[in-house]
């Protein structure tokens, strides 16, 4: 009986002390935003997912992508150390909330109506306070709208549900990005073209964006194999299959606390 009893504790003691062992396993999240990141029967799929394969690929590594709604997906990576978050719009905030790696691709958030809008827009404050415009909540996209003064702003779960929304005239205009407002209108079931834009915001720069306190050497094997791809050209075909003929960043960047590593163009 004494034997049995030591063995359980021997046991418990073992299992508590491999519990207490740092876990340096990546977690790799992602949203449902296609073109760029979204989830077909089960599986992540995307322009941006196919390039974190790639870099995997270069390096060896198979980790699993999980497809979360992005609310989750940023909570877990701003408080779970080694979660690499991806695709994230680059920011004076994130720059000092994660290590970003980058730039994945570059679009433009703005702002877009029904192709049939018999609505004027000569007035961008008139538009700013009397418009209503749908937004996926909790994103860049959301932020930039308030920072320029939006006050009829309305979010939704999704760029679909806000496309949806706008489409069916229960809102004015859609705020999103020129990476994916086709793809959007399409997976919506309208036209490519059902939309057309108003406004421009901003430029925007997608990146991998690794949490606080990710091992430092993960974050150094992505870089390189990024590196890699970039410099052999398998990332400019990659992002010709998906973008066409918009031009593909050649520079790789890695920005932590907001300070900027040296750019190393390929």
């Amino acid at each position: 009986m004494v034997a049995k009893a030591l063995l359980f504790i021997f046991i418990h003691l073992l299992a508590s002390a491999s519990l207490a062992l740092p876990d340096n396993s990546l977690r790799i999240v992602t949203e449902n935003w296609p073109p760029v990141t979204y989830e077909k029967e089960g599986q992540a799929q995307g322009m941006a997912v196919e390039l974190a394969h790639l870099i995997q690929k270069e390096m060896g590594e198979s980790d699993p992508i999980e497809v979360l709604p992005w609310p989750r997906a940023y909570h877990v990576a701003k408080t779970r150390p080694n979660t690499l978050l991806f695709t994230v719009v680059r920011t004076p905030e994130r720059e000092q909330l994660f290590t970003l790696l980058g730039p994945i691709a570059n679009g433009e958030i703005a702002i877009y109506t029904r192709r049939t809008a018999d609505l004027s827009f000569s007035d961008l404050n008139y538009v700013k306070e009397n418009y209503s415009v749908a937004v996926h909540r909790g994103t860049a996209f959301h932020k930039v709208l308030e920072d320029n003064g939006y006050k009829k702003i309305v979010p939704v779960n999704s760029s679909i549900s806000g496309l949806k929304m706008l489409m069916a005239g229960r809102v004015d205009m859609l705020c999103d990005d020129v990476l994916a407002i086709h793809r959007i209108s399409e997976e919506a079931g309208y036209p490519y073209d059902a939309q057309k834009k108003v406004t421009s915001l901003q430029h925007s720069s997608l990146y991998f964006a690794f949490s606080k306190n990710t091992d430092k050497d993960i974050i150094e094997k992505w870089k390189r194999s990024f590196e890699k791809i970039k410099k052999n050209g398998t990332y400019k075909a990659l992002y010709k299959k998906w973008f066409g003929p918009l031009s593909s960043p050649t520079e790789v960047l890695l920005v932590s606390n907001g300070k900027k590593a040296p750019i190393i163009e390929l």
